[in-house]
């Protein structure tokens, strides 16, 4: 008849326990979607070949649409990539420029829904110090503290480089309708993984608007 399992104490009245559980599955779901959603993908990109191969001597307009879907499934194909990276992260290298650049994928529609403008300037590669998991969700934080002080109209200039020993990542939100209250809870979450992340990590919340964050890592040469 097997063993019973025991009870688990009642904690649905506990905002913290739900609010972890639930991230617990939103992970896997994360992950078995951006690995399932590929297949179709690429299953899409061959038919499209085989299609355009069967039309020699097309007319414009229909390279136009076919251009266009190569277009479409080439950004799905990112935007699920940098979603499964971002969830399951733990054996990515410590790349800051790569961190970075997943965010911007990722949060590119709350940029959009925020009227808030990306500028960015990243190298191709800037390994740091860090531990992967936390540098990519500081990233994340310091990025959605950016958009929320540069809200309304605004926009976010993000650049990466080497400087010395050190990598850093400088986030500059101007103009808009600053969202600070907003912010707060994203920027305390920055501020907590700091130290985990080895970052240093400096925040510039000026009264006349906008906002400055610094994040300084040693490089890995």
């Amino acid at each position: 008849m097997g063993h019973p399992i025991p009870r688990i104490p009642q904690t649905s009245d506990d905002p913290s326990r739900r609010a972890a559980d639930r991230a617990r599955l939103l992970e896997r779901v994360a992950a078995g979607l951006a690995h399932e959603g590929k297949n179709p993908l690429h299953n899409m990109v061959l038919h499209l070949q085989l299609m355009s191969d069967k039309l020699p001597g097309r007319e414009p307009r229909i390279e136009k649409h076919l251009a266009a879907l190569r277009d479409g499934i080439a950004r799905v194909d990112a935007l699920l990539r940098a979603f499964g990276e971002f969830a399951s992260p733990e054996h990515l290298p410590p790349d800051l420029a790569a961190a970075a650049a997943r965010a911007l994928h990722l949060f590119a529609h709350e940029a959009r829904r925020a009227n808030v403008q990306f500028h960015s300037r990243l190298p191709e590669a800037l390994m740091v110090r860090s531990e992967s998991v936390a540098l990519g969700d500081l990233v994340a934080h310091a990025l959605v503290a950016s958009i929320e002080f540069a809200h309304d109209g605004g926009q976010v200039n993000l650049s990466a480089e080497p400087r010395g020993p050190d990598a850093v990542l400088e986030l500059r939100s101007q103009g808009g309708n600053a969202h600070r209250e907003q912010a707060l809870p994203y920027l305390d979450a920055a501020r907590s993984l700091a130290p985990e992340a080895a970052c240093e990590l400096s925040i510039e919340t000026p009264a006349a608007g906008g906002a400055r964050l610094s994040l300084s890592f040693q490089q890995l040469r």
